[in-house]
């Protein structure tokens, strides 16, 4: 198909996303494996595209993104001239997919009929079917801003991709005690692990009847793990070293996914404890 031909029909095809049967807008796995690709029509418009859409991904999910230049590395040199072949075709760019063991292939499509035709379609590899197509016009010269790329995938992707958690274990040395979390009771210890919409910031307390509270707060990395242990004593009891409020009282920080960090509203030691985690104050009241 000739360039102009391609861009065309691919523009006409966004019209036909709405008709995609019920099957392939099964919303998948948030932390699935997905490859980005970029195929040109003879067009040298809007360098970089592709890796600015694995990046955009990378920062907003918690998709496994293959970029442009991983995806080569995976696969091999001869990935261009693969792509080439499939001329777009999703059953041919799934299998693309496939050899990586990739879920979905982003393919981002240049060409120009006037303007800059900007595609992009959700290819799912098991399915070999096309999920989901968009496709923008844009004047000669011009590039999506960060938002529009924001918002291309907002159109993209499933809703279920950009809801974000991270875990928070709340241990204490007291079974009974009661665990609050932003204000909101979450039951009493031993309590299970606590899964939160992430990036956010927690305050956490523990309280018993009889016992000095304990409190602290954190936030919350997206994909993060975040153990607090919290000790209490009673009141005017003599406290041990680690429930002082200037002392490490056991907050642990273990992160799971590219780019993850915690801030805390609390003095930090700066040394790392044996076992690895990161240690924090927490307060006695």
């Amino acid at each position: 198909m000739r360039p102009p031909a391609l861009a065309a029909a691919l523009l006409a095809a966004t019209a036909a996303a709405a008709a995609l049967p019920a099957a392939a807008r099964a919303e998948p796995n948030p932390k699935r494996k997905l490859m980005v690709l970029e195929y040109r029509s003879g067009s040298s418009a809007l360098p970089g595209i592709a890796r600015r859409v694995a990046g955009a991904i990378g920062k907003q999910t918690s998709i496994g993104v293959l970029a442009p230049d991983q995806a080569r590395a995976v696969y091999g040199d001869h990935l261009d001239q693969a792509l080439v072949k499939c001329a777009g075709e999703a059953e041919c760019v799934a299998r693309l997919g496939q050899k990586v063991s990739a879920a979905e292939v982003i393919l981002v499509g240049v060409s120009e009929l006037g303007d800059v035709i900007l595609t992009m379609q959700r290819i799912d590899v098991a399915s070999r079917t096309v999920s989901a197509r968009i496709a923008d016009s844009l004047a000669e010269g011009a590039a999506p801003t960060d938002a529009q790329v924001d918002a291309y995938l907002q159109r993209l992707l499933p809703p279920t991709d950009f809801l974000r958690f991270g875990v928070i274990d709340v241990v204490a040395n007291l079974a009974g005690a009661s665990v609050f979390v932003g204000g909101e009771r979450r039951g009493e210890t031993p309590l299970p692990s606590l899964k939160l919409p992430a990036p956010a910031s927690y305050e956490i307390r523990v309280e018993k009847v009889g016992f000095q509270a304990y409190r602290t707060r954190l936030a919350l990395p997206p994909d993060g793990e975040i153990k607090v242990e919290a000790n209490l004593s009673r009141p005017g009891g003599k406290q041990a070293w680690y429930q002082h409020w200037y002392v490490v009282a056991g907050l642990g920080l273990v992160v799971a996914g590219a780019g993850g960090t915690a801030i805390y509203y609390a003095t930090r030691d700066t040394s790392v404890m044996g076992d690895g985690r990161i240690g924090v104050t927490g307060t006695v009241e």
